[in-house]
């Protein structure tokens, strides 16, 4: 499993590269490494965009749009960060709850993250609709919309990696 198996292969591979040593191949850890710079990604697009619509003098409308767009990043950022702690600690932690009466604790937990991260990238796709929906200074709206379609990027990767980790999983 590799970066080959997810929808921007050159991103995941940029996004990973500081974590390629510790990572070796292993599915579980490039599922993991993927959630956690998705999640640091998708926090820092959420502090910028907050910090921007302070900063630029916008319309009502277009602060209303910004408003929306913080929550969409705001939810996305909840879920990332439940999947990481999940992934993170989940697999290897013994007090885990069963859900469902599944024998699969791990199983289990893989499903939720990739609810979770799904949730996530609906969220930061309905910004992006908002977003161009909007009738914004050019240049702003450009950076914006550039950090946020770079936050869904890592985060189609993200759960293409923990797709492939659970298909290894259930081998």
């Amino acid at each position: 499993m590799s970066c080959r198996a997810t929808s921007y292969p050159k991103l995941c591979l940029k996004s990973l590269a500081r974590r390629a040593s510790k990572i070796k191949g292993n599915p579980e850890l490039l599922a993991n490494a993927a959630l956690s710079t998705t999640f640091f990604a998708a926090q820092t697009t959420s502090r910028l965009l907050k910090d921007a619509s302070r900063i630029h003098s916008l319309k009502p409308n277009e602060v209303a749009v910004m408003v929306d767009c913080i929550a969409d990043l705001s939810d996305s950022v909840q879920k990332l960060q439940m999947s990481t702690k999940v992934m993170d600690g989940g697999t290897k932690n013994n007090d885990v709850v069963r859900v469902d009466g599944s024998d699969d604790v791990i199983q289990v937990q893989i499903n939720y993250i990739q609810m979770w991260v799904n949730m996530a990238l609906e969220e930061e796709e309905t910004c992006m609709i908002a977003l161009a929906n909007m009738n914004v200074k050019g240049r702003v709206k450009k950076g914006i919309r550039k950090r946020i379609v770079k936050v869904a990027h890592l985060t189609s990767n993200a759960l293409d990696l923990v797709k492939s980790f659970a298909l290894a999983h259930n081998k």
